[in-house]
């Protein structure tokens, strides 16, 4: 078993890229693999209230972007949100909705460090 740790750069601004952080993590958890995902730079735009709820998915099949977070979710991949990148995307921790846990940048490198595979999405 591998540990992968999938890293999200983009956010609102690039909304067709917020789905594929979701679906590789949850392949990963389906072939018995540890997921991470963490969320830095503007890819922690997506929690900010009402963009995963009104975000729908380019392939025609209805789901919206809180369908994918909530399947991550149900197969135990692990979410992180970057403390340092809040101000960038003008997020306040306490109206984020989903179960996120907040590091900063050490935490952020033993993640790296612990991970058998790190892949960057942006």
């Amino acid at each position: 078993m591998a540990r992968f740790v999938y890293v999200q750069t983009r956010g609102r601004e690039n909304p067709e890229r917020c789905f594929t952080v979701f679906f590789m993590a949850t392949v990963a958890r389906a072939l018995d693999h540890e997921a991470a995902i963490i969320f830095t730079q503007t890819g922690l735009s997506i929690f900010e209230p009402g963009f995963a709820e009104n975000t729908a998915a380019l392939d025609g099949s209805g789901k919206r972007l809180t369908d994918f977070i909530r399947i991550a979710e149900d197969q135990s991949v692990l979410l992180y949100g970057c403390r340092l990148s809040l101000p960038l995307v003008h997020l306040d921790p306490g109206g984020v909705a989903w179960p996120l846990e907040w590091i900063g940048a050490a935490d952020f490198h033993e993640l790296l460090l612990t991970a058998d595979r790190t892949v960057y999405l942006s």
